[in-house]
């Protein structure tokens, strides 16, 4: 046998093998296709976390947790001294500052915590504080509001677990819970009672702003 028929047959040898190679690589593929489409695999996308979506506030108001209102002028915002509170703000005031304190998560109803509030207090006679409480009832921007106002003898405890109180006599307590969407809202506000008393307009003026995000 020649060289040259060696050389055909060889030729002829070698297609067939890269023939079968191919045919079984392209039905390999056909199968994992098929496969594919039985399962339905798509492709997954994953959305990158942008943060929290931005709030809308109404012009010359600011965020208090879920809610907002119009803080009047004269009123001193801090950063909260706890976790506990979502906002507190400095009342100005000839006899002395007070102090309003915003809460929100903290539990028990509403007559339960006034009731706590009314606690603190004690008047000059031997009858409950919450026996001289004022409290109304109103409506704001589809939430429902409960205002309460008290005075007497602040009995004021310090920070932590068996903390020293410290009675702080003509006092007031002006306070309100909103009921809003999120859950309760607690504005309490604490301070020497002419002071709370000059501020009363001015802090329902503050509630009766405020809205939801």
């Amino acid at each position: 046998m020649n060289q040259k028929i060696l050389i055909i047959l060889f030729t002829v040898f070698t297609g067939i093998l890269l023939g079968i190679y191919i045919i079984g690589n392209e039905s390999n593929d056909s199968e994992l296709s098929d496969a594919n489409s039985k399962l339905d695999i798509k492709p997954t996308i994953q959305i990158a976390n942008r943060g929290k979506p931005k709030v809308s506030l109404k012009r010359g108001y600011e965020q208090i947790g879920h809610l907002q209102a119009k803080v009047p002028q004269g009123w001193k915002r801090e950063n909260p001294s706890s976790s506990m509170r979502v906002a507190q703000f400095i009342l100005p005031g000839k006899n002395g500052v007070g102090e309003l304190v915003v809460f929100s998560g903290i539990g028990g109803t509403i007559d339960a915590n006034l009731e706590r509030w009314y606690n603190q207090f004690k008047s000059e006679s031997s009858r409950p504080t919450s026996e001289f409480a004022v409290r109304s009832q109103e409506q704001v921007n589809g939430m429902d509001i409960t205002f309460s106002y008290v005075e007497g003898t602040y009995i004021k405890s310090s920070m932590g677990m068996g903390g020293s109180k410290t009675e702080m006599p003509n006092y007031a307590l002006l306070a309100a819970i909103i009921s809003s969407p999120g859950g309760l809202y607690f504005f309490k506000g604490t301070g020497p009672r002419l002071t709370i008393m000059s501020q009363k307009d001015v802090f329902y003026q503050f509630i009766r702003s405020i809205d939801k995000l």
